[in-house]
């Protein structure tokens, strides 16, 4: 049942790729490819979802991927997520950047000196008055964009800015440990990934929760062990281990005992191998980043709506109606992700309408 599921969206990983990343409000070029995942949508959105299988495996196992988008299930949003990323699973991977995700944006760095440009941080943005350059690209939330623009936005824009959603929060934990998990399943060592949720109908009896603003008996944890694929991450003899979990939006409650007995459901003997931890809660994690509006890390609810007006409808979504400034953010398409494609597509909208500059139709290698 998961290959026939898979199997064909596997097949055409580049193209749903194209179409989910680029293409959402245009005629997609490859129909065929569409088709076959909106349908696989569909289905995994709906009260359908079950029909394929015949086990809990399968399904948990989809569910844990698909509840990486906050809200409820079953829902078209989550279900299309989780489809793309357990196909992207299947062909390129989940990347562990090593070094963590500093050595990314240190790699962006150096490019950007490398080609003549400058980094200037530790500098508070709140008006676009003080900014003196042909193009600016904003990586902030509507809130954000509306606070460093201020009155020079047009009304209308301005209202839709305003009532753009934003969806449930998390809560993060962080953990030093003496060893390994001891998880009792031993398979579970050698998974940098981790989702601990139970079967299908757990998970989505949790995260219904949430969306109701309760605090579930049995939250889903995403977990990760970024030490199995980076050992550099701890010093010798520790790993490191961080885990979070859904909430209401702008929670104040700490999670760290209840993700803790969580783990210990699976991993008997946990609490033992902790030597130090450091719990977020979701109000804390809007602090660290204005962005993450009542601790959501998706800058705004996953939801078909949403997906389309992010933070408006329109085929270049990105573009302000102010000339030159561009919003490049998670609440721009295609969305919350590991991927870096708000800001691609927001660069190259900027490079034809302010630098009158060629960009080539996007292209991603899945294979």
């Amino acid at each position: 049942a998961w290959q026939h599921l898979f199997q064909p969206l596997v097949n055409r990983s580049q193209r749903i790729v194209e179409f989910t990343s680029d293409q959402l409000l245009q005629i997609p070029r490859h129909l065929l490819a569409t088709a076959v995942f909106g349908a696989r949508v569909l289905e995994q959105g709906s009260g359908a979802w079950n029909f394929r299988f015949a086990t809990d495996v399968a399904p948990a196992m989809l569910t844990g991927v698909c509840a990486h988008s906050l809200g409820t299930m079953p829902a078209l949003a989550s279900s299309g997520a989780g489809l793309l990323l357990a196909t992207l699973a299947h062909t390129v991977g989940w990347p562990v950047p090593i070094g963590g995700s500093q050595s990314i944006a240190d790699a962006m760095v150096t490019d950007i000196l490398a080609h003549g440009g400058s980094v200037e941080t530790d500098a508070t943005v709140d008006d676009l008055g003080g900014i003196d350059a042909k193009a600016v690209l904003l990586d902030v939330a509507p809130v954000g964009l509306l606070k460093i623009a201020g009155t020079r936005l047009p009304d209308r824009y301005a209202r839709r800015l305003a009532n753009f959603r934003y969806g449930d929060g998390a809560a993060k934990i962080d953990f030093v440990l003496s060893g390994p998990v001891p998880w009792a399943d031993p398979e579970l060592a050698n998974s940098p990934t981790v989702h601990i949720g139970g079967t299908r109908a757990d998970v989505a009896v949790a995260e219904n929760d949430v969306a109701r603003g309760r605090y579930p008996d049995k939250p889903y944890l995403l977990l990760v062990q970024p030490s199995i694929a980076d050992p550099g991450r701890a010093p010798d003899g520790l790993q490191t281990l961080w885990a979070y979990t859904h909430v209401p939006r702008g929670s104040k409650v700490d999670m760290a005992e209840a993700m803790i007995r969580r783990i210990e459901e699976f991993a008997p003997g946990f609490r033992d191998v902790i030597v130090d931890q450091y719990s977020v809660t979701a109000a804390r994690l809007a602090e660290y980043n204005p962005n993450y509006i009542g601790g959501d890390f998706s800058a705004g609810a996953i939801t078909v709506r949403q997906l389309i007006q992010r933070p408006i409808v329109s085929r270049k979504p990105w573009r302000t109606p102010l000339p030159g400034v561009y919003l490049c953010s998670s609440s721009t398409p295609p969305g919350p992700g590991v991927n870096g494609m708000a800001g691609f597509l927001a660069a190259r909208t900027a490079l034809q309408d302010v630098f009158g500059l060629a960009t080539p139709f996007l292209g991603i290698e899945t294979h």
